[in-house]
């Protein structure tokens, strides 16, 4: 491990240009079968995630937004859509919508939103292939989860540093998505990384899980999308970036974490696509735990025992600050970060947290078993429990306790994965709106072999609307 005031400056080459080799000789004929078919899935995943937000109040403003804001160059397709915008102004917009309900996938962070928003925006312009876009998701993909992974261990506490990591690492996965499409060399590749690093946004914690507005969905995929973008263009055009932005002592690791492994960044023996972490709950996963533990309760117990019954709900310490809250939620995305909220609907009967839970959190808070389970939920750290999977409940009735139970795997999480049926089933109930059963299932099924696919223009045209 290297803290960043200790890295050797002997060493000539940095990070960055590590990544760089791995995105430049990335070659899918040496990629495992079940990476391949993972990245294929996370595109798929993430559409059903964009579709379930572009049809929000929330989503229809941005689109309004962006289409209003003009720009030129080339445009590329909206999905679901028959209007096209400008490249950076898509990738923003889907992005946008696939972070809108907390249901993108949590690999490397929140890798998927911010990669497959930048592939979605290139794939037609670039002419690319399903092989093509296959393995630029996965460059992206894995650049930000190694740079995710480098740092997760060590990472400086959010209310500390007052940024969130997810929201810059995808920068730098949005730039190896672009010149992966884009055919660029190893040293356009590593300055399209450092600019990205360079531009991206702080991606301010009070924004994620404080009082954020409309515009925190921007903050995980759309914006690092469109600055990957921008960034491998001006590679292309021969700009250049800080080289060492990650290690220097006054680079990007110094702000993020108290050390890190390089040895993360460079291991291209390890595959976080092999080791997916996917949402079934629209929701903060740092409530899934919980609210999987309740539902499990529920089920084993009856919901007669767990009414009228108090619920200590364990976490990390760490966890607490971001979802746990004193007052009722007033927002929908508020509801997405409330841990009390979501649980309570997981004791009154819910299996799975979905979209209209916080569309209609105020429908659900007017149901008096809701409000009197929130009432009954305590929320206390537990120092033996360190990562946001880990979660203890104890359930106490008339002052003894009822029932413990423990939770070190939510579903969807690597030792306890969604499997390639539940990922499909989970798009077809995220694009139900807007395609029939039968046909959603046809579409789901091309994207299990989305590396022979000779084009990608059918991702888009099956999706428009009549």
């Amino acid at each position: 491990m290297q803290t960043s005031s200790d890295q050797s400056s002997a060493d000539s080459t940095s990070l960055l240009d590590s990544l760089a080799r791995f995105v430049t000789t990335l070659d899918l004929e040496h990629v495992p079968d079940i990476v391949r078919q993972q990245a294929g899935l996370c595109v798929l995943d993430t559409i059903g995630c964009m579709l379930a937000g572009a049809d929000t109040p929330e989503g229809a403003m941005l689109l309004d937004a962006e289409s209003a804001s003009g720009g030129g160059g080339p445009l590329a397709r909206v999905i679901g859509h028959t209007q096209a915008l400008p490249v950076e102004a898509a990738a923003r917009v889907h992005g946008y919508w696939g972070d809108i309900f907390e249901l993108n996938d949590l690999i490397g962070g929140h890798a998927g939103i911010g990669n497959v928003a930048a592939a979605l925006a290139l794939v037609e312009g670039c002419g690319a292939s399903g092989a093509a876009l296959t393995k630029a998701v996965i460059a992206g993909i894995e650049v930000t989860s190694r740079l995710y992974a480098s740092v997760y261990p060590a990472l400086k506490p959010y209310t500390d540093v007052a940024m969130v990591t997810p929201g810059l690492v995808s920068a730098f996965g949005a730039a190896a998505v672009a010149a992966s499409l884009h055919g660029m060399s190893r040293d356009e590749t590593r300055e399209a990384l450092a600019i990205a690093g360079a531009l991206t946004t702080w991606c301010p914690a009070e924004t994620i899980f404080g009082e954020g507005g409309t515009v925190k969905p921007m903050l995980f995929g759309a914006w690092p999308a469109a600055t990957g973008l921008r960034a491998a263009g001006y590679a292309k055009h021969g700009m250049t970036g800080p080289g060492r932005l990650l290690e220097s002592r006054i680079g990007l690791f110094a702000t993020l974490c108290r050390e890190y492994d390089p040895r993360v960044i460079a291991d291209d023996s390890r595959w976080f696509l092999a080791e997916p972490r996917r949402k079934l709950h629209a929701c903060c996963g740092y409530t899934h735990s919980a609210v999987d533990l309740v539902v499990d309760l529920r089920q084993q117990l009856g919901a007669n025992v767990l009414e009228g019954s108090t619920l200590q709900v364990a976490l990390p310490a760490y966890v607490i600050p971001a979802v746990s809250k004193r007052d009722l939620p007033r927002t929908a995305n508020e509801a997405r970060f409330h841990l009390e909220y979501c649980t309570a609907l997981a004791a009154c009967g819910a299996d799975v947290i979905v979209p209209q839970h916080s569309v209609d959190f105020d429908a659900h808070l007017r149901r008096p078993e809701v409000r009197a389970m929130i009432a009954n939920i305590e929320v206390v750290s537990d120092p033996e429990l360190t990562h946001y999977h880990q979660c203890r409940v104890t359930v106490s009735k008339h002052g003894a306790d009822v029932h413990h139970a423990r939770s070190d795997s939510p579903r969807g999480s690597p030792q306890n994965p969604l499997v390639d049926a539940e990922v499909i089933a989970k798009f077809q109930r995220l694009a139900g709106h807007r395609m029939s059963a039968e046909a959603s299932a046809a579409y789901a099924a091309r994207f299990m072999q989305l590396e022979h696919e000779t084009g990608c223009g059918w991702l888009f045209d099956e999706l428009c609307p009549m």
